[in-house]
């Protein structure tokens, strides 16, 4: 008996530059966010982009998301602004409906709140203010509902638990500290790497959550009561004579059933597969 294996076509795309990506929850879309700040809209089957938000020139793109319906989107950057934009849009290059400056020298990431109208931004500002809360909805000058003065040379990355109404960000001093939205408070912080926390991750059932370092490291924490659950060493390291010469892990997803995925700077992506939150991970594959 013979078989064949159909494997479905691969769409290349010649993108500079391209250092975050995104995908749309509900239709076939994707963005892509540059070194040179340009900010793209793709179909997956479609060779031509469908919307141009940013054009190049801008500054980086640090991070972009849709909101949970996909109506919205978010682009955050490297001078400290957060930018958003209708997505059902007529127009190939459109502005965006709204665009202030969170965070004084850089917005790191941020995370659509509930209804999409509340945003916690994670960056880095002057007077220590680098978790913030916006109100779209609220006049400019006062779209600033909370700021947490809080990570020593500013917050990196930013976790939404929804279940929970906690806000989990990790610093660029190895701190992960989580705040109650409900009450405006800080509850925990503690430091859980050695060097800056480049990429964080919560589960569905929001039981653990993931932090990754600049190192490589991979480390896997309880959410409740935050205790260490798997440590994971050198994950991502880059291997060089030169220490910490890139990013270490630069992005982690969980997924149904236990898996990790990550990616870093060692050019890998990897998937684990918890067979139990306590367990030791069964099994490793490394994707070159």
């Amino acid at each position: 008996m013979s078989c064949s294996l159909v494997f479905p076509q691969i769409v290349k795309r010649n993108l500079n530059n391209v250092k975050r990506m995104t995908s749309h929850p509900i239709y076939q879309y994707y963005m892509t966010g540059a070194q040179d700040g340009s900010v793209r809209m793709f179909e997956w089957n479609r060779p031509q982009q469908l919307i141009c938000f940013r054009q190049a020139g801008n500054a980086r793109v640090t991070r972009l998301y849709f909101n949970s319906q996909g109506n919205k989107c978010g682009v955050a950057d490297g001078e400290g602004f957060l930018s958003l934009w209708q997505v059902n849009q007529t127009s190939s290059n459109p502005k965006p409906y709204l665009s202030w400056q969170c965070h004084s020298k850089v917005c790191g990431d941020f995370s659509f709140i509930t209804s999409s109208s509340l945003i916690a931004t994670a960056g880095h500002s002057t007077d220590g203010r680098n978790v913030c809360l916006w109100d779209t909805l609220i006049s400019p000058s006062n779209t600033m509902v909370h700021a947490f003065p809080c990570h020593e040379n500013g917050a990196t990355v930013l976790q939404f638990a929804p279940k929970q109404q906690l806000i989990i960000s990790g610093g660029r001093k190895g701190f992960v500290c989580v705040f109650d939205i409900r009450q405006r408070q800080l509850l925990h912080t503690f430091q859980a790497h050695d060097s800056a926390i480049k990429a964080l991750a919560l589960d569905a059932s929001e039981d653990f959550f993931i932090t990754g370092s600049a190192e490589g490291n991979m480390k896997v924490w309880k959410l409740a009561g935050h205790g260490l659950m798997h440590s994971f060493s050198t994950e991502h390291a880059k291997q060089s004579i030169f220490r910490n010469i890139g990013a270490g892990v630069m992005q982690i997803e969980t997924c149904p059933g236990n898996r990790i995925f990550t990616c870093g700077a060692d050019g890998t992506l990897k998937m684990r597969v918890l067979p139990d939150r306590y367990n030791t991970p069964s099994s490793i594959f490394d994707i070159l």
